[in-house]
């Protein structure tokens, strides 16, 4: 089995874990063991708006020095090491610091699936853009956990 790191905006936590929960389920009653990396949100999602807009949120100088910690252990403890990196882009949307991770991962030479085909970057929900750099770095689509479990075999 291959392992896995998720890389996500904080914004989409609960959806992120419900993926992770049936993955891991899915995994469990095929008699395998997953290792899955995930993003660190506890801390960030008990102290600050995650559905403000970044900008908004950097102004806070306890958040930046949480967000700086949080990605920098997330790129070099979690996708650093990991085989296979899922970019869970709800709605097609990607942070500032999941595209980061993404690059990070496709020049580390990992192979990087995301959740939808559209790589959008601006102001969730209303304000988004194709980002066509970051679509480039997606080997392919995988829209559950059942077909993302067949791919780490």
């Amino acid at each position: 089995m291959k392992s896995v790191v998720f890389c996500s905006s904080q914004r989409f936590g609960p959806e992120l874990k419900k993926f992770i929960d049936d993955l891991k389920k899915i995994s469990n009653n095929e008699g395998h063991h997953l290792v899955i990396l995930e993003p660190n949100f506890s801390e960030i999602e008990e102290k600050f708006d995650k559905h403000a807009h970044e900008k908004d949120r950097l102004r806070d100088s306890h958040y930046r020095e949480v967000i700086a910690g949080k990605v920098y252990d997330h790129l070099f403890r979690k996708v650093r090491v990991a085989d296979v990196c899922f970019i869970f882009n709800k709605d097609g949307y990607l942070g500032v610091n999941t595209t980061g991770e993404l690059f990070a991962a496709a020049m580390a030479g990992k192979l990087c699936y995301s959740l939808d085909g559209r790589t959008l970057m601006g102001h969730y929900p209303h304000d988004l853009y194709e980002e066509p750099s970051a679509h480039k770095l997606i080997h392919e689509v995988v829209g559950t956990p059942e077909d993302l479990f067949r791919r780490l075999l």
